[in-house]
């Protein structure tokens, strides 16, 4: 072959080369945030299950609560109608003392 057919083959292998070393540089790439991806990613199941636990503490606790407060309103009830209870019989004392008084 001539010279100048030689040297343009060779000119386009070495273009050629410069195009593998740039898709091998951005292969590289892509393998290092793949493997950042995966890195990040293996906590994920552990995330998950963290979150469920956390789900189901905070039923449990909202079910207690309701429970709790369940029990003080009625305590309050109960407490509120044992004052009206005093409150009568301290006004119907009141009455009485007035009448012992005025006669």
């Amino acid at each position: 072959m001539s010279d100048p057919i030689l040297g343009q083959i060779l000119n386009q292998l070495q273009q050629m080369d410069k195009r593998f070393d740039s898709i091998d540089v951005r292969l590289e790439k892509m393998e290092d945030r793949l493997d950042t991806i995966e890195e990040q990613t293996k906590n994920i199941p552990l995330l998950q299950e963290a979150v469920l636990e956390t789900l189901t503490v905070t039923k449990r606790l909202d079910a207690s609560q309701s429970a709790s407060e369940r029990k003080v309103t009625t305590e309050l009830n109960t407490h509120q109608h044992s004052i009206d209870i005093l409150n009568r019989r301290q006004l119907r004392m009141e009455a009485d003392i007035e009448t012992l008084k005025s006669r």
